[in-house]
């Protein structure tokens, strides 16, 4: 750099001038030799620290929550596998009400898989890493997750999950918080354009799934039709009764049957449950890496209300109470299987399977009156003259 010229009025003043001069350079050289030292101590570079203002990465310390606002910590998915239960779940999201977290996968992980991100969501962890190179069913929810801000940033949380009493493993609790359960009643119509890989035609299926509270995860899946990719028609309808719907995806996965009755996937699409709409929809699905298949696409039906009121709220109490004591009697059956105790074992084994008869009956029931009420529909074309 060119040199500073300086004028004054008198030797002394110059004098001052060289000395300031001299201290203010030997002061930067300090900062300077100093600052480089500490990058490679550190190993941290200063222009990248001064980025990093929002957050102090701190141990997690669980007798200390909650910490202070800008402390994060970091879980590897071993460790936060204690956390995420039903004993624990509160206490961790009490965390995550003031603090950020960040979730890993283990490093065991070697062939790139991932965990499932639902459950740890739903304690209020902000941040899952994930391998994004991996086209699997994780890496789908995540994607269908952020569909709800349209992929432009944070999800914000629901109210639910800011309350004291709140328990993603615990369904009683719902009542009192004023969650409105959902009922979606779906018919899987007919798909189109279903590729697969390497010669031959594919021999469709298509699964539809529930994933959010432990009490909302459920599955359906339809019959497979048989060599026929281009224009599949299947007609199947499925009821999902959902008690946290602002929680939960719904993911469908289309896959080929293949001579041994193994799944080969073809094509899926996820959203967040809040999201879909009523009516006939066209499902534009998309590869394992969630981008979109050319003209391949699912025809579907959808119907949403409140199963608490219409014709069907007797139906659905009894469903309801039947799930509760099929869940009441699947942990005693575990807890007496645990102990060794295989007489009364047996008891109960035989009680849960009446009930889950019961509970079949009930959904088969449910579904002939839907089929019914679906029979009674009159079109009737009116003509302008």
């Amino acid at each position: 750099s060119p040199p500073i010229e300086i004028a004054v009025d008198s030797e002394e003043e110059m004098k001052d001038w060289i000395e300031k001069i001299s201290v203010s350079s030997s002061s930067a050289v300090q900062r300077t030799t100093g600052q480089k030292l500490l990058e490679r101590t550190m190993r941290i570079a200063r222009e990248f620290s001064d980025l990093i203002i929002y957050c102090r990465a701190v141990p997690f310390n669980p007798d200390e929550i909650p910490g202070h606002c800008y402390e994060m910590s970091s879980f590897p998915e071993t460790k936060v596998e204690k956390w995420v239960n039903k004993h624990r779940a509160r206490q961790f999201l009490a965390y995550h009400r003031k603090q950020l977290s960040r979730v890993y996968p283990k490093g065991q992980r070697v062939d790139s898989s991932n965990y499932d991100p639902v459950p740890i969501w739903n304690c209020g962890s902000q941040m899952l890493a994930l391998n994004y190179q991996t086209p699997d069913r994780a890496m789908q929810l995540n994607q269908g997750r952020f569909l709800m801000n349209g992929r432009c940033g944070y999800v914000l949380q629901p109210d639910i999950m800011r309350s004291d009493i709140f328990n993603p493993f615990e369904k009683k609790f719902l009542t009192s918080l004023n969650v409105e359960p959902l009922s979606l009643s779906i018919i899987i119509v007919a798909a189109r354009h279903l590729v697969k890989q390497g010669r031959g035609i594919a021999s469709p299926f298509v699964e539809i799934e529930i994933a959010g509270m432990d009490c909302d995860n459920q599955k359906f899946k339809t019959s497979p039709q048989v060599d026929n990719g281009l224009n599949p028609v299947w007609g199947d309808s499925c009821v999902f009764d959902i008690l946290c719907p602002e929680l939960a995806l719904i993911r469908f996965t289309v896959s080929d049957e293949d001579m041994f009755g193994d799944p080969n996937f073809l094509g899926q699409a996820t959203y967040p449950v809040q999201c879909i709409k009523q009516g006939y929809r066209s499902i534009q699905l998309c590869n394992g890496h969630s981008e979109k298949l050319e003209l391949a696409s699912l025809l579907v039906c959808i119907e949403m209300r409140n199963p608490k009121e219409g014709e069907e709220s007797d139906i659905y109490a009894s469903i309801q109470e039947l799930r509760e004591e099929s869940d009441k009697l699947t942990a005693e059956l575990e807890s007496l299987e645990t102990r060794g105790d295989r007489e009364h074992a047996n008891v109960i084994k035989r009680e849960l399977q009446q009930t889950q008869d019961r509970l079949l009956a009930k959904h088969q029931e449910r579904q002939q009156r839907k089929a019914n009420a679906r029979h009674q529909v009159t079109y009737i074309r009116q003509s302008n003259i």
